[in-house]
């Protein structure tokens, strides 16, 4: 994965486009900041974890503990700040 790059992702059972803005370490893991097209020309902000599968391609998770989701938020925060 790479950042500006658009993929597909899926939000409450709905596939959207969402392009990733910036990918972060935190912690010895990778985390994806994604912009979620809602087709209004307004956007949601999403942050993922990045994984390897078994074929070791990128795979986007959801955020697992409460630290996790801190610490994205303070950065992404600061970037629209």
């Amino acid at each position: 994965m790479e950042e500006n790059q658009t993929i597909k992702i899926e939000v409450d059972g709905v596939m959207k486009d969402a392009e990733i803005l910036k990918i972060v370490s935190l912690n010895n893991n990778n985390y994806a900041i994604c912009a979620i097209d809602l087709g209004n020309e307004t956007s949601d902000i999403l942050a993922c974890k990045i994984i390897k599968d078994q074929d070791g391609n990128d795979q986007l998770v959801d955020l697992e503990t409460d630290e996790e989701r801190q610490e994205l938020l303070k950065i992404v925060s600061a970037m629209f700040s």
